[in-house]
């Protein structure tokens, strides 16, 4: 990137700068020749006032857009304490602040708390009264009309696969959806009943709620936890289900207290407590039963699940895999003697394997190769070396290279990326749909591969994937958000692939937020508001929401 010269200072000219770890020079407007390295087309700035804009989802990745003059090269730190143009939002409950500066001078922009929940196939929006705006499937908690009172003072939301939750500013919850799979906790309070709408402990003024498939766990705010709802009983042949509370013992309900995080599969629960042990309920055949490996799984700083098991990340680097052993020789299920990879800094996974970046940037991987997810590296073991990020459909996985190239594999079926493979370079992110993946090149272009029903296929809008600063995805389709603050989409048309009939609404947008069965919300800087995609996956807002706030004034 060149630049002019003024005294013996450099001057940059930002224009719509998308940035990761550093300025990329595709989307700046840099004072020189007017060419845009890369092939970008660009976006010159004037000779303006500094000024800075964010994009993205609270909760998830923002990225800091610096614009206009800036003495010498700008450098962003935020109020979270991360530094540099992308940051992750680890607390989306509070005000976050960008702050761009340039010698001298710099520039601010402050977002407002988290407003936007989502489940599988609903949206909440926080209003500013604290009261909700809900829509989406109906029958799975898309719907408030019959509660006896809408919720009130609302700080929080979790939803599952058929139900909703709102958190009180008075530690009290109302749920709603099926009354079976969480959205009632009426039942008994007690251990080993059959009745899903019984928590296993009172709910006591709390303080956090997490989602499990079909119930909930909540934090008490005297550090005691509860559950409610119902698990699915894993490989019956008839879906069934069991209570939540009818896996609980009274060892297993005077363990569940102080919980930090919560994971959940198909048939069963992991609870991250704060002292790093773990709890598991549900079925033992999805990994439900940790207590043989309870003298392993202690410091433990994260846990991630595929369908059928569970991994906990050990604060030494270490893994842990409790759950069905597909693979197994002498058991079904993993009981800590099988070997696992060791110094890994982060695990990703699909619905059947995990896989562990190492410190060193290499990748381990833990599964059946049967299922052709991803356990077998053998066709790209060689490249995976270097490795920066992981990233993971449902039934493969990309890795970042730290040189910006990309190395992929597993469902070799529809994974294909050798017609796009010496275009995956220069990648900045990586976001995927369930069978199709897209990367973001620092020059604000798009490649994608994978199942062209999925979002694979974009060569329909490729004229169009120019200055794109952020991806979004649900599980059929992608959603491309530009740095001039218009969205492009493809993937399937009727969940979220088409978004034609709102084109022209899909101005200003600076976050794109998403339910995994097909619908898309886009919010704009000044609040405006456009959903689309499948009807019975929020596609559709209320006609009585006015705005969603993303920028606070």
């Amino acid at each position: 990137m060149r630049n002019t010269q003024a005294s013996g200072t450099q001057w940059f000219r930002l224009g719509a700068i998308a940035v990761g770890v550093a300025l990329i020079g595709g989307l700046s407007g840099c004072e020189d020749d007017g060419s845009t390295p890369g092939g970008g087309s660009g976006h010159h700035g004037g000779s303006g006032r500094l000024a800075v804009e964010i994009f993205g989802n609270r909760g998830g990745v923002l990225t800091a857009v610096p614009s206009g003059l800036c003495l010498g090269e700008p450098r962003v730190q935020w109020s979270n304490g991360a530094r540099g143009f992308s940051a992750d939002d680890s607390a989306p409950d509070q005000p976050l602040t960008a702050t761009v500066s340039c010698a001298l001078t710099s520039a601010s922009q402050t977002l407002v708390p988290q407003n936007v929940f989502s489940a599988p196939s609903v949206f909440a929006v926080l209003k500013a009264d604290r009261t909700l705006a809900v829509w989406g499937s109906r029958r799975l908690g898309g719907d408030t009309s019959s509660l006896p009172a809408q919720p009130q003072n609302v700080v929080a939301v979790a939803g599952n696969e058929r139900a909703m939750a709102a958190l009180q500013a008075d530690g009290t919850v109302v749920g709603w959806g099926r009354a079976g799979s969480g959205a009632s906790f009426a039942g008994s309070v007690g251990i080993g009943s059959a009745d899903a709408t019984s928590p296993v402990a009172p709910l006591n003024k709390v303080s956090k709620l997490w989602p499990t498939k079909r119930g909930f766990v909540a934090l008490n705010g005297d550090g005691s936890a509860t559950s409610w709802g119902n698990i699915e009983t894993t490989f019956d042949g008839s879906g069934g289900s069991k209570s939540i509370s009818s896996y609980f013992d009274a060892g297993r309900l005077a363990a569940l207290k102080d919980v930090a995080s919560v994971s959940h599969n198909l048939g069963a629960v992991a609870v991250l407590k704060k002292d790093g042990s773990v709890l598991a309920f549900g079925d033992p055949n999805s990994g439900g039963d940790a207590s043989p490996l309870t003298a392993k799984l202690n410091n433990v700083a994260s846990i991630a699940a595929t369908d059928y098991n569970f991994a906990a990340l050990k604060k030494d680097g270490s893994v842990v895999v409790w759950g069905l052993n597909w693979d197994g020789q002498t058991s079904d299920y993993y009981d800590g003697s099988e070997p696992m990879p060791a110094g890994v800094s982060a695990v990703q996974t699909n619905l059947n394997v995990f896989a562990a970046l190492k410190q060193d940037g290499s990748v381990a991987t833990v599964g059946s190769a049967y299922f052709d997810r991803g356990a077998d590296t053998g066709p790209v073991a060689g490249n995976l070396a270097g490795v920066a990020k992981l990233y993971a459909s449902k039934t493969a996985f990309a890795a970042l290279r730290k040189d910006g190239s990309v190395v992929t594999w597993g469902d070799g079926a529809r994974n294909d990326a050798s017609g796009v493979q010496h275009q995956l370079n220069r990648v900045r992110s990586i976001a995927a749909t369930e069978l199709a993946f897209a990367a973001l090149r620092q020059d604000g272009s798009v490649v994608t591969w994978g199942d062209e029903l999925r979002g694979g296929d974009s060569s329909a809008v490729r004229h169009r994937l120019r200055d794109v600063v952020a991806l979004f995805a649900n599980d059929y389709a992608f959603a491309a958000l530009k740095a001039d603050g218009s969205v492009v989409t493809w993937g399937a048309p009727t969940h979220g692939g088409d978004s034609a009939a709102v084109r022209s609404r899909l101005v200003n947008i600076r976050a794109i937020y998403s339910t995994p069965l097909g619908g898309f919300l886009a919010v704009a800087k000044d609040g405006k508001f456009v959903a689309w995609g499948s009807p019975s996956a929020g596609g559709n807002a209320p006609a009585g929401l006015a705005a969603i706030p993303y920028v606070k004034n």
